[in-house]
């Protein structure tokens, strides 16, 4: 077989290739985010209801996913929002501060409890994030840091404390309820396509 003969088999065997690299990393990586992406997460155990008219995917508790905002119903370009359950047992969809500065850890605290609360300082009597409104959400940039912090209704009462090493590109969600508070690292689940 002369090599001139080879050519449209190479090409073939390079296209076939290709796709299947090119299927294999599609595999590896999530699609990068809509140019008008906001970011939704649901932070209860269970199904997720329908999010700001978006369907949201099952077994993601806690992870924000990206969504064209073109197909929500009213959310904001570039903007995160949190569902949950508030303390009367409804659904709540609580807007994020929004984040500046990339080179700090984001702190943000989420109030789905029966008070105000505080994100504080163990130990030197100083509020790191104020005071946070029933189904409200506050938030702070920082350093990365070691601290301890303690979650505080309006009542004085520590509803959490967490030891903390605060690392760049690392933001930390503070979810205070009734009962106690929690801790969630902020995570990204693949796009909402719909």
């Amino acid at each position: 077989m002369h090599r001139s003969q080879f050519g449209p088999l190479f090409t073939i065997a390079a296209a076939v290739l290709s796709g299947a690299a090119w299927a294999a990393e599609k595999e590896l990586y999530d699609d990068p985010p809509p140019d008008d992406a906001t970011f939704v997460r649901w932070i209860e155990e269970g199904a997720a209801p329908t999010i700001l008219g978006v369907s949201m995917p099952g077994d993601y508790s806690g992870v924000y996913h990206p969504v064209s905002a073109a197909r929500t119903q009213g959310a904001q370009s570039g903007a995160f929002y949190t569902a949950a359950t508030d303390a009367t047992g409804q659904l709540v969809i609580i807007r994020e501060p929004d984040r500046h500065d990339r080179s700090k850890v984001l702190l943000t605290l989420l109030n789905v409890s029966n008070s105000p609360v505080r994100l504080v300082l163990v130990g030197h009597n100083a509020d790191v994030i104020g005071n946070t409104a029933v189904n409200d959400a506050g938030g702070r940039a920082v350093n990365p840091v070691a601290a301890t912090l303690a979650v505080v209704s309006d009542t004085g009462a520590e509803l959490g404390v967490f030891e903390v090493q605060l690392r760049r590109g690392q933001n930390l969600t503070f979810v205070a309820r009734p009962d106690g508070a929690a801790l969630i690292e902020n995570r990204f689940g693949p796009n909402i396509e719909g």
